[in-house]
């Protein structure tokens, strides 16, 4: 009985064996695949897939190639390989490479990272520039600017983001603030007399685009000009955006101007921006109606004064009738020429009275009604409208 157990358990023992035997072989070759697959990448540094087009499957090794596969990396995938020192060709290494692939499609601000460093360029693809010549140093100083600030990005970069981010982070807003753009535009409106909070102008500046604000920058670089005329320039530039905030800044900076000066398209357009009801747009629509333009500047005028107090807009518009409505004191109101009268005095006839006002006595007669020729003192005789007067001889 003891020999039959101790057999059936020696069995199971030796099929247990092998197959602990066998787990750990094929472990032990997964491993040895794992650490081979590493090292190979290690070794080759980015592994580039196969151009889109082609049939071969030959790893890209030319700087154009792997600049246009680096196009299509995110930032951290390009900041990861800026410690990649493997020889493409011409000189350029893959964290060259990664480094123009950061600038051209992040827009990461390279010029601030290595502040004090003067840089080479050198064009490989349209609108893609390398930077030869870096060392180990500022390579060093790149990464770590790439990883500790929180934005590390161009002006152009910061103005992507916060017309992309809805609703933006403060933080995004407050590191745009610090750029030479923004202080441009800050003391603008603050020389001409109109100071704006930086969050209008933050807002002015997402409405528009990129172009508007480099071109006004490198503007005012060039030739400071901080004249009204300039405002104005620049706030048109940004209603040709359809910035409803550039419009309300054009009222509330420019009233007269937006009033007197704009053409009727020009008034249209702006109409059309004014959605949010303030003082000056209600201000504004009222003269509008008030003043000698067309009938389609009349009724978009009406439109938007209905649309801001919220009532119900009437399917045929009287311009006239909005005006009324919404600015009575603004209707002109018929003028009230008093009646022209005499008091008779003492001794005075028809005759006398009529001759003193270049009038016929039966005209006297028949305006007050007289059945008799006889006056008395006190009495009070109407008079015509337009009635002249010479003094009693």
């Amino acid at each position: 009985m003891d020999g039959q157990f101790v057999q059936r358990w020696g069995k199971k023992f030796r099929v247990l064996t092998l197959a602990l035997i066998f787990s750990g072989a094929l472990n032990i070759g997964l491993m040895a695949a794992l650490v081979f697959q590493r090292l190979e990448t290690k070794e080759g540094g980015l592994s580039i897939s196969p151009m889109a087009h082609g049939s071969t499957h030959k790893q890209e090794t030319t700087n154009s190639q792997i600049l246009e596969s680096m196009a299509k990396l995110s930032f951290r995938e390009l900041v990861s390989f800026l410690t990649n020192k493997d020889l493409v060709e011409e000189g350029y290494t893959k964290r060259d490479l990664a480094l123009a692939a950061l600038v051209a499609h992040h827009h990461f601000h390279l010029e601030k990272a290595l502040a004090g460093s003067s840089l080479q360029k050198r064009t490989l693809l349209e609108n893609v520039d390398v930077f030869p010549s870096l060392g180990d140093e500022q390579f060093d100083a790149v990464i770590r600017y790439a990883y500790e600030e929180k934005w590390p990005l161009t002006t152009e970069g910061l103005v992507f983001f916060l017309q992309k981010q809805t609703p933006f982070e403060e933080s995004l807003a407050q590191a745009f603030m610090v750029t030479p753009e923004f202080h441009a535009l800050q003391v603008l409106f603050q020389k001409t007399g109109s100071p704006l909070e930086g969050a209008q102008l933050v807002q002015l500046v997402r409405e528009g685009n990129w172009d508007i604000l480099a071109r006004f920058a490198q503007e005012q670089t060039q030739m400071l000009d901080l004249s009204v005329e300039k405002r104005r320039r620049l706030l048109l530039s940004y209603l040709a955006s359809h910035s409803p905030t550039a419009a309300q800044l054009l009222l509330k900076t420019d009233f007269g101007f937006a009033l007197k000066k704009l053409d009727d398209r020009g008034i249209l357009d702006l109409l059309q921006l004014l959605r949010e009801k303030s003082e000056e747009a209600a201000h504004f629509c009222v003269e509008l109606l008030r003043s000698p333009r067309s009938d389609a500047v009349w009724q978009s005028a009406a439109i938007c004064l209905y649309s801001y107090t919220g009532e119900p807009i009437p399917a045929s518009v009287d311009p006239k009738g909005a005006l009324a409505h919404f600015a009575p004191s603004a209707v002109p109101q018929p003028v009230l020429v008093p009646t022209l009268s005499h008091v008779v005095k003492e001794g005075e006839s028809l005759w006398k009275i009529a001759r003193q006002y270049k009038l016929k006595v039966d005209e006297l007669v028949r305006l007050n009604g007289l059945d008799k020729d006889k006056l008395h003192p006190g009495m009070v005789l109407k008079l015509p409208q337009g009635t002249g007067s010479e003094p009693p001889r």
